[in-house]
């Protein structure tokens, strides 16, 4: 069941044009080098060993995606 706040759904309106759907955040993740696992959770990119090491961009994906459609967080580095 969507969760995320008004706040996180209007920064991802703005960012990628749309407050609900996963396609912009997950394809910005993509983009900036973390990937998918089966389990629904990010690989982090090279260098990220935990959420201090994501930049705010990338924390924010992530959240809204957690938050809104239930994917998993960051998978252990």
């Amino acid at each position: 069941m969507p969760q995320a706040s008004e706040e996180l759904r209007e920064q991802m309106r703005v960012r990628f044009g749309d407050s609900i759907n996963d396609y912009g955040p997950a394809k910005f993740l993509e983009d900036a080098g973390y990937k998918m696992n089966r389990g629904w959770e990010w690989t982090p990119k090279p260098g990220v060993t935990d959420l201090k090491g994501m930049t705010r961009d990338e924390f924010d994906c992530l959240l809204f995606l957690c938050h809104e459609w239930d994917y998993g967080g960051l998978a252990a580095a």
